[in-house]
């Protein structure tokens, strides 16, 4: 319990632990490496079709000066190449061996360009592998490693450069010659570069979604290991240590009959919180009323109990003995350390949109929160931890010789409760 500006102090609470949606299907990574390489395909097909129909009526144009057999095989052999990259975009598992392929079927048109070419290349036209050299380079990018990708980048300029300072290229001139092979460098290392660039943004994101995941499994597996802790330690506290006291204190018939029956009781509830989760149909809140009001019926101090009507609510079983068992052992501690002659009371209400609210109050000497010890499980486990396992909140409202008030919510948080109906 904290104290706040205005000196009074906070409600002693325990925060209730997020895990009731998996964030990892509520929030989908929008860069993956599956759906960068999947761009990377779409955008290559796209090229590589729309430049090959684009350019196809000048390479026709230009099989007349071509030699007669190796000239349409080569032409050909990159067509084929284009349309499997066309069709790999729709296949996501030819992907790279298209891209590779495309790179190295264009890399030996334009290195074998002068074998093919059979008469001059007319005045003003260029070979026609210049129309796919960024198809070529890109390729590379998407399909080879990196360093081998900027091995082919640097390799298709120079060899353009020296084709087009030959008579086979025209014998442009230097200055023409270079400006062609500029051009071509400069789009094939920015492309590499994108590629480069996003497929490490991808991993990073890949990496990042995966530990999330694993992070995410981890606290999900002490989340359930420190339910069922809390759910045994209030067990152990609220039966197995009161059934020994009441043994131990028992000295009548009566007394020792209680006892047995309190010990009975006690094994019941470890075992059924050894069988685990089992599926049980919702408790009215009626039905829970009486069972909180049958319980504080056999304290030693008298207990008013409030609240009603209930009409058709009901609460989950697990959070109706939740705040079943913190309410009573409120009112069990009120009744060992408030004081004699204090009213005591235990109130059941229920709001229109079905949030149950317990209240746990006495006018008696109450204490300071801060002074509990670590090792008290009375109001940590017992009553806050085990109502925040049912998703529910527990506040303690106390001060020295200013009475206790238990306030037991749940659901914790209505909202979620809303909209997961």
């Amino acid at each position: 319990m904290s104290t706040g500006a205005d000196g009074t102090r906070a409600p002693l609470t325990a925060d209730v632990a997020p895990f009731g949606t998996d964030p990892s299907r509520g929030v989908r990574a929008r860069i993956t490496q599956a759906s960068t390489e999947r761009a990377f395909a779409i955008l290559l097909a796209l090229a590589a079709v729309g430049l090959g129909v684009v350019d196809a009526p000048a390479v026709v144009h230009q099989l007349p000066v071509l030699d007669p057999l190796w000239g349409p095989v080569v032409v050909v052999a990159v067509a084929a190449s284009f349309v499997f990259v066309g069709v790999s975009a729709l296949v996501q598992r030819f992907a790279q061996p298209a891209q590779i392929l495309c790179a190295l079927v264009f890399f030996v048109a334009l290195v074998t360009w002068p074998l093919t070419l059979r008469d001059d290349l007319p005045a003003g036209q260029v070979p026609w592998p210049w129309w796919f050299c960024n198809v070529g380079t890109t390729a590379a990018a998407m399909g080879f490693a990196p360093w081998r990708a900027t091995v082919y980048n640097a390799l298709v300029p120079i060899v353009y450069i020296v084709i087009r300072l030959t008579p086979a290229g025209g014998e442009v001139g230097l200055t023409r010659a270079l400006l062609d092979g500029v051009y071509t460098t400069i789009l094939g290392i920015v492309t590499l570069v994108l590629a480069v660039v996003l497929r490490r943004a991808a991993a990073a994101v890949d990496s990042a979604q995966a530990t999330a995941v694993r992070r995410y499994s981890h606290a999900i597996r002490e989340h359930a290991t420190e339910v069922e802790r809390v759910q045994v330690d209030a067990i152990v506290h609220d039966s197995v240590l009161t059934t020994l006291l009441s043994a131990a204190r028992a000295d009548t018939l009566e007394a020792k009959t209680l006892a047995s029956r309190m010990a009975r009781n006690a094994i019941d509830h470890l075992a059924a919180a050894s069988d685990g989760p089992r599926e049980v149909p919702p408790v009215p809140l009626a039905e829970l009323h009486a069972r909180i009001g049958a319980a504080v019926s056999a304290l030693a101090a008298p207990v008013a109990v409030r609240g009603g009507p209930f009409g058709m609510h009901n609460a989950p079983a697990p959070a109706a003995d939740a705040l079943a068992s913190a309410a009573i052992q409120a009112a069990v501690n009120s009744v060992q350390h408030a004081g004699d002659g204090v009213e005591r009371w235990v109130s059941v209400d229920v709001s229109a949109s079905g949030v149950v609210r317990v209240e746990v109050g006495d006018d008696g000497t109450g204490f300071d929160a801060d002074a509990i010890p670590a090792g008290r499980l009375g109001v940590r486990r017992s009553i806050i931890e085990r109502v925040a396992a049912a998703d529910g909140i527990a506040e303690i409202h106390t001060a020295p010789g200013a009475g206790t008030r238990v306030v037991l919510t749940w659901p914790a948080r209505p909202v979620d409760r809303a909209e997961a109906s």
